[in-house]
């Protein structure tokens, strides 16, 4: 007898980019020369500093339970970390540590959202919001894609008050921004701000690509309006900015009451971070930017490599990235000119790159954006070139 499931946890999609990347590692055991664009996360190993502190740490015998939420070192230092690169006051009983940003972010919606709310969220979005909002009971109201990345605001206020309820909850944004590469500008933000700062919604920043800033710096909208502090929530973690990914260590700060139930959530859940870790982490954000700055210098100067290098495929639009580490490329031109690509989907151009050019990229339809393929550029200089060769090479066949 098949009992019922959860019909709203049935109505959430596997992570695409966690799928596209197995598929090509799959194809790469198979013998297949797969150049995998598809992968977010650095290709440079984790510093040998924070390597050794985990090392010591475990042979000091910090592998038993820790507390739930982060132990006090871990969010002393955290607490430190966005004083100095941030300029935000947070103290420690406002930060809680989690299994990655990725668990903590859902167990902030899980805290802060009823059945039938309403979280607004610019297009193009990272995979995870949408349907981390609806397990949460909630939706995601989506706002228009941008019409011409380069040329227009990419988050424009005026689209987030048309799109607005008396249902409205929250606003998430992600800046440094996966997938666009956009970064907001000052300007930008205080103009967000300033809107933002007359409505009555919890406002979510997820700042994970916070140090991969590249032609201007990154700032918190909180540090330009300390006055949101009631109802700011801060996302970062240890994955890209310290090349941590399979660390898991991400951190929310925020108000009492949310952390505290994150917190709580957390105890239920993952309960902790193991202590060796938490130890690597905090030997890392003591260091802070620094750590990775010449692996940051290198991430710019493929920024730069790819652009060229894209911008030398006819049709092809894309807007030059400012941050992270993906190009997203607009290929509704390619496709409409196109005389032998009768699909019409960026899912099934996916498919097609994969199977017949061996070149792994997301397609924009995980990312709210159809239309788009998403290019992660963490990858080495030869392995860059020789992949948008490919792309070029299947482009024209197109």
């Amino acid at each position: 007898m098949a009992l019922p499931l959860s019909s709203r946890i049935s109505a959430i999609q596997p992570s695409p980019t966690v799928a596209l990347n197995a598929r090509a590692t799959a194809l790469g055991k198979e013998g297949i020369n797969v150049l995998n664009f598809a992968v977010g996360e650095p290709d440079f190993p984790t510093p040998q500093l924070v390597v050794d502190k985990a090392i010591a740490s475990l042979k000091a015998g910090r592998t038993k339970y820790g507390p739930a939420g982060g132990g006090p070192e871990l969010r002393k230092a955290i607490a430190a970390k966005l004083k100095r690169d941030n300029r935000v006051d947070f103290s420690p009983d406002h930060i809680v540590v989690g299994i990655g940003a990725k668990e903590i972010l859902f167990h902030t919606f899980l805290a802060i959202l009823n059945e039938g709310d309403e979280v607004l969220v610019p297009n193009p979005y990272w995979v995870s919001y949408a349907d981390q909002i609806l397990a949460a009971g909630a939706r995601a109201v989506t706002l228009p894609l941008p019409e011409d990345l380069v040329k227009s605001p990419p988050i424009d206020v005026a689209a987030i008050e048309k799109m607005a309820t008396a249902k409205t909850r929250a606003f998430v944004f992600n800046s440094p921004n996966n997938p666009a590469g956009y970064v907001l500008s000052k300007s930008e933000l205080i103009k967000l701000g300033e809107f933002l700062k007359k409505k009555g919604w919890w406002i979510i920043a997820d700042e994970i690509y916070e140090y991969l800033a590249f032609d201007s710096p990154h700032y918190s909208l909180l540090e330009l309006f300390p006055e949101l502090a009631d109802r700011y929530i801060l996302i970062n973690g240890m994955s890209k900015g310290f090349a941590m990914t399979g660390w898991r260590v991400g951190y929310a700060a925020g108000p009492a009451a949310v952390i505290k139930l994150v917190k709580s959530l957390q105890s239920h859940s993952s309960t902790c971070v193991p202590g060796f870790i938490e130890d690597a982490a905090t030997v890392a954000l003591h260091e802070g930017a620094r750590l990775m700055a010449p692996e940051i210098e290198i991430f710019r100067k493929r920024r730069d490599i790819a652009a060229t290098e894209l911008g030398a495929i006819p049709h092809l639009d894309f807007f030059k990235p400012q941050g992270a580490f993906y190009v997203f490329l607009d290929v509704r031109n390619i496709i409409a000119k196109s005389a032998n690509f009768k699909t019409g989907t960026t899912m099934a151009l996916s498919e097609r790159l994969l199977n017949e050019y061996h070149v792994a990229l997301v397609p924009g339809e995980a990312f709210g954006a159809p239309g788009f393929l998403r290019l992660s550029y963490a990858t080495s200089e030869d392995t860059l070139r020789q992949g948008i060769a490919r792309l070029r090479q299947a482009f024209a066949a197109l």
